[in-house]
């Protein structure tokens, strides 16, 4: 079994991704490495940011830790929504930022609000809508070695936005998120349920299927 350390402080993602990743070995996460920097995640697509997260934090752990040969995952994922042109997107944690005058991340209820104004007077025909997540795994290198490519898994979970928040589960968007086929918002299912049908869920289902991960 590999050592995975999550490349995130988000306790939320934290929750999600240890109980999705249970069995596969020993799991921590940033808030275990509190001198670690901040992880710049400045790309234009789900799959750059990811990676770039991935080895920053591979990169810090090789000339200030001893963990040689551990795995580094990152996750980096958000909402598109087909009547905005696929926005949030990458942008999903800071979509509200710029109208609260923020220079990180918005709250939550913020982004839900604005979501439902840009989305005013759009029928439920019109709002659909998907979460999507992608992985990016890297080892950690020995001191002075280059990190190898990171492996990418992506995911994705189709829906649609509902036209008020719904639930008291999750975080982010699950509030307004309806996944297709049912009749209740991610923020009122289950961790468990949830966790069966999420784009984590799927882009996990391909990541346990990679044969290094048990090496």
């Amino acid at each position: 079994m590999r050592t995975l350390i999550l490349a995130t402080r988000n306790r939320h993602k934290v929750s999600e991704l240890q109980a999705l990743l249970a069995g596969l070995g020993q799991c921590c996460c940033l808030e275990e490495f509190p001198e670690a920097p901040e992880l710049i995640e400045d790309a234009d697509t789900f799959a750059g940011n990811a990676s770039r997260k991935a080895v920053q934090l591979a990169n810090w752990l090789a000339a200030h830790q001893d963990w040689p040969g551990a795995l580094v995952l990152a996750d980096d994922s958000g909402l598109e929504v087909d009547a905005l042109q696929g926005n949030p997107g990458v942008r999903s944690a800071r979509f509200a930022a710029d109208d609260l005058g923020a220079a990180s991340n918005a709250p939550d209820q913020a982004n839900n609000a604005k979501l439902l104004r840009l989305l005013e007077g759009v029928p439920a025909a019109d709002r659909s809508a998907r979460f999507r997540c992608c992985l990016a795994l890297v080892e950690v290198p020995l001191p002075g070695s280059p990190p190898s490519v990171p492996m990418l898994f992506e995911g994705c979970c189709e829906g649609s936005i509902g036209f008020e928040p719904r639930g008291r589960q999750g975080f982010g968007y699950d509030p307004l998120f309806v996944p297709l086929g049912s009749d209740r918002t991610f923020a009122q299912l289950t961790e468990a349920e949830k966790n069966r049908i999420s784009h984590r869920q799927a882009a996990l289902v391909r990541l346990r299927e990679w044969p290094g991960l048990a090496s």
